[in-house]
């Protein structure tokens, strides 16, 4: 599973990754009916809640470095050698916790073969089943989790945080621990850990505001895909971006959707950031600009790949409105501003 930063078109396809997948089980191999299914809109709107959410709780970097390794340039760029990458991924499907494979038997013994989509389903039994299919996700993450840390030296870990840290802007969110690659002390930790705990409401508020005009907006897409007889995921990705231009330019809502998600997005994000670096000490402030403005080569790789993945080039311009969440913009520049000013001309004491 991919993790896409929150640019236009990530923003519309995260979560349709599980669509791919589902398709191939599908007796019909019918695509569309595959993805406008009961049981294929949840578990997009699930995917998206449980992929930010993974972010949110320092998951979300580890399923992107997870997907990422499958790219030999990135596993050089990590220093990660081919036995590691094996030892991975022999880990991860030998491995399976028993949780994922006692749900596995759970969801068999309720689903009907006869209904795939769910579409006669009683609502009792879609509850039940939507349930475990929450629960598998959260379980194949720990799983991920769990064969990355097998697999990876201390410092190769060290050198993807460090990554992670200087590409935040191509990130939905930096988990807390990707911010431990700046020697944070214990009490600055508890700092951290408390303003997550401050954040968590509006975070579940905007998590629920995204995932709402994310589905509003993707089904907008499919519909038009489906008019233009959309035949499959690959052929979907490629024809989105288009669309999603004419719907910009011919549906003043769904314009209006993408502007106030990007915004509000933006506002938590931004203020989730410079809360975080409101804790960090003058010397770790200095190294975060520095990993941000000079990233080290490892780094560029990184980001590098994540740019192809949601299709920009290095030198692409991307400017869905004047409220929109800049990409690369991972700190602030009226922040930076204050922030530096102040490292320049400290406050004493009698300062008003």
């Amino acid at each position: 599973m991919k993790m896409f930063r929150l640019s236009l078109i990530a923003i519309l396809l995260l979560g349709l990754t599980t669509v791919a997948i589902a398709q191939n089980d599908s007796p019909s191999n019918d695509f569309m009916r595959t993805i406008k299914s009961p049981l294929e809109q949840h578990i997009m709107k699930m995917s998206t809640k449980a992929n930010l959410r993974a972010f949110w709780d320092g998951q979300g970097t580890g399923m992107m470095v997870a997907g990422l390794l499958s790219d030999p340039d990135v596993r050089t760029a990590w220093d990660v050698s081919e036995k590691q990458y094996q030892q991975y991924q022999q880990i991860l499907s030998t491995q399976q916790s028993l949780e994922i494979q006692k749900a596995v038997l759970e969801y068999q013994t309720l689903q009907n073969p006869d209904d795939p989509f769910m579409e006669n389903t009683d609502e009792e039994t879609k509850k039940k089943l939507f349930d475990i299919q929450e629960r598998m996700i959260v379980l194949h993450m720990n799983d991920i989790a769990n064969a990355l840390d097998n697999a990876l030296t201390l410092e190769q870990k060290q050198k993807i945080k460090e990554a992670q840290l200087a590409n935040m802007g191509e990130i939905p969110l930096i988990g807390l621990n990707v911010f431990e690659t700046l020697n944070l002390t214990d009490t600055q930790k508890q700092q951290m850990e408390k303003i997550k705990k401050e954040l968590e409401p509006e975070f579940e508020k905007q998590l629920n505001n995204f995932s709402d005009g994310k589905m509003y907006m993707t089904n907008k897409i499919l519909d038009a895909f489906g008019k233009q007889g959309g035949k499959d995921f690959e052929d979907l990705t490629k024809k989105a971006p288009q669309i999603v231009t004419k719907l910009k330019t011919d549906d003043p809502q769904f314009k209006k959707t993408l502007d106030d998600v990007m915004s509000q997005t933006r506002l938590f994000t931004t203020q989730f950031k410079t809360k975080m670096f409101d804790v960090l000490t003058d010397e770790q402030w200095k190294r975060l600009q520095e990993l941000i403005d000079t990233p080290p080569e490892h780094a560029k790789v990184l980001r590098k790949k994540l740019k192809e993945q949601i299709g920009e080039s290095e030198k692409s311009v991307w400017a869905p409105g004047p409220n929109s969440w800049k990409p690369g913009d991972a700190i602030p520049e009226g922040y930076r501003e204050q922030r530096n000013e102040k490292r320049r001309f400290p406050r004493t004491e009698q300062s008003p």
